[in-house]
Parts: C-alpha cells; structure tokens; sequence
C-alpha cells in the first residue's frame, strides 16, 4: 500500500486480470471490458508498465516443448552465495531463482529439454550443482506443471560464446561428444530447441 491506496484497486485490478486472461488483448477490447476508452486503458497500463508492477514477456510451455522442469535447491556458504547468484542468474536453462530462508537458501527451476539431460543435471555433471561453495543440494523433477501452464523459460537466437555461463567447456564434454546432451543454449555447440 502506497500512502493508505492499494498499489492494485478499481480499474488497474481489473485490467491486471483481463492480461492475465489474455495478454495480447486489444487496447479497444480491454476499454471495452473495462467500461473505459482505449486512451484511459492504454494510460493506466502505461503507468502499470512504468512504475514495473508488472512486465509483459513471452512465456513457454515447457510440456510444449517436450521439456522437463527441475527444482533444484542448494545450501550455499554465505561468503559464496553473491557470486553463485550471478553464475545462475546467467544460466539461460534458469526460469527460476530465488533466495530462501530456511535449511536451503536458494531455490532454482531449471528446465531440461531431453530426458538424457535430466540424468546428466542429477549426476552433477554438467550443473550448477557442482560449483564450488555450494554444501549440499537436493535435485526434484516435477511431473505435471499444474499452474501456470507457461514459464519464462529463456530463448536465444545467437549462440557464440565457446564457454558456459558457469565456466564449461561444451565442445570438450563426454556427454556432448557422446550425443548424450546437447549442449548448452547460451554456446555456439547447442543442437537443441532453444
């Protein structure tokens, strides 16, 4: 709440659930269900947009896709947690990170594009599990995405860079050479959807 109003009331409530129902929805469709002009509504979400209350992105389905989801949580030592953030933030598998407070203290869903690469992630070969400074780590692959059906997963046109976000070498890996993984997205040896 800003100075006792609610950062979310009346028309700007209503036009935060009509996106959330459809985000390409016309200026002149969200006016019209919203008893409005298509100026009014395009002002109100101009300020939604500016003051970042909310983001407009493309989203996937990662069952579309063909792709699995892991939740991968970590305890990190406190003196390497900062850099660990930066490497995962970077990892272009991440759709999801988060600190936590409890027995873990950080929270990632990553997303696997073939069931080859969730074995690979759960040995700890080629993941962010095996970075140094991180205790201990707990690894789940999620069965059915139940809500919301579309993540952030990240997609990249150009691939270039010879090494990973978090220092690897792809053209180097047994599992590349093997055909076993398909690299990662974020280099120029990546062979899969993303």
């Amino acid at each position: 709440m800003r100075h006792g109003k609610p950062v979310l009331a009346g028309k700007k409530k209503a036009l935060v659930e009509l996106l959330q129902q459809d985000g390409r929805m016309s200026l002149t469709e969200l006016g019209r269900r919203l008893g409005i002009s298509h100026v009014g509504a395009r002002k109100h979400l101009k300020k939604l947009l500016s003051s970042g209350l909310i983001t407009i992105k493309a989203s996937l389905s990662p069952d579309k896709l063909g792709a699995k989801l892991l939740v991968l949580l970590c305890e990190i030592e406190h003196d390497r947690l900062l850099d660990i953030k930066r490497v995962f933030q970077e990892c272009p598998r991440m759709a999801f990170l988060a600190t936590l407070i409890g027995p873990y203290n950080l929270m990632a869903i990553m997303v696997a594009e073939t069931p080859s690469l969730v074995k690979i992630m759960a040995l700890g070969a080629c993941c962010l599990r095996r970075m140094e400074g991180i205790r201990r780590s707990e690894l789940y692959v999620v069965e059915d995405l139940l809500y919301p059906e579309a993540l952030p997963i990240r997609v990249r046109a150009e691939k270039k860079a010879e090494i990973t976000p978090c220092s690897l070498n792809c053209g180097t890996c047994d599992f590349y050479t093997r055909g076993e993984c398909l690299a990662c997205p974020a280099t120029r040896w990546y062979k899969g959807p993303l």
